[in-house]
């Protein structure tokens, strides 16, 4: 908890995305009389690492995105890119990844490498405005290697675009490049990878919300999941009827009078998931999953998903 600590708050700026090693050889903020030594610094990378799973790191270029125009509303972890010595509205401009997955571990500095991480500089000769000391970094051993070109996306590799529109010194034609990481290739089977949760996302998995808002019994916080490491099944949940497009199963509890004759799961139409329902127990012959939402009292303790 100590590292994790130090972490958070004396090297690392969550908002900025910024690392200054620098800053570890200091007091403790916890424990005055315990020293951060240079050694130490080594120990934090190493919790860093442990702290991500390489199972589940945002796919590129898929899950990753730029904006020039502030932080994304919502399902995206950012860290922002500023070179504070430029006056073009580079204060609002982000690097971002789906945060459905777990943090890269990916930091921006404006004033040179950082230590101890594989950085990549992000320059541009027409800019006068310092851009020969910004760099983003990575740590050692991350499966993203980063390749900057200010002249156009790279062959051969798969390329997102850094867009200044604001900025006149040919901010039109640069871009950070990587080779595709590779997506899972195991398709997710009915019941053994999936579950419910009435209690936010757990870990180890991906999800979609299942809401239905007009219901006040917390249904805000309930989550159908799918384990880390197999393909996304492309499920999606309506609460305003079946998707079109795609194969439907109504979620149906008559006993609930809060809309609950509108739900549907819905899967791409040539997903192998063949799902049923039961509002009354599971269904024989099938194998099947609970979901309960303890919360509501309206029948929701005997209602499952089965395939």
């Amino acid at each position: 908890p100590y590292l994790l600590h130090m972490i958070r708050s004396s090297g690392i700026n969550a908002e900025y995305g910024e690392f200054n090693p620098d800053q570890l050889v200091s007091s403790n903020p916890l424990y005055p009389q315990v020293p951060i030594t240079f050694a130490m610094k080594d120990i934090i990378l190493l919790v860093l690492l442990a702290l991500v799973s390489a199972d589940n790191l945002p796919i590129w270029p898929d899950e990753f995105k730029w904006s020039s125009a502030g932080r994304p509303s919502s399902g995206w972890d950012c860290i922002i890119i500023l070179e504070s010595a430029d006056p073009h509205t580079w204060s609002d401009n982000y690097f971002c990844w789906k945060n459905t997955r777990n943090n890269p571990i990916i930091y921006w500095q404006s004033w040179g490498p950082i230590e101890g991480m594989r950085c990549t500089q992000i320059t541009e000769a027409a800019d006068p405005h310092t851009w020969q000391d910004n760099y983003l970094c990575v740590l050692e051993d991350s499966p993203y290697h980063f390749s900057w070109s200010s002249a156009g996306a790279i062959a051969g590799m798969s390329c997102i675009q850094w867009l200044e529109t604001a900025d006149p010194h040919t901010w039109g034609d640069n871009f950070l490049c990587a080779p595709p990481t590779i997506k899972p290739s195991k398709t997710a089977v009915f019941p053994d990878d999936f579950r419910w949760s009435g209690w936010y996302p757990p870990r180890g998995y991906d999800c979609i919300q299942i809401h239905e808002r007009a219901d006040p019994h917390t249904w805000h916080d309930n989550y159908f999941c799918w384990r880390w490491g197999v393909k996304d099944p492309g499920m999606k949940w309506s609460s305003a009827g079946p998707i079109l497009g795609m194969k439907c199963t109504r979620i149906l509890e008559t006993a609930d009078p809060h809309t609950w004759l509108d739900n549907w799961l819905c899967v791409p139409r040539d997903s192998k998931l063949n799902l049923s329902w039961s509002p009354a127990g599971e269904l024989p012959d099938k194998n099947c999953i609970r979901w309960i939402e303890t919360a509501d009292p309206n029948s929701w303790r005997d209602n499952f998903l089965c395939g």
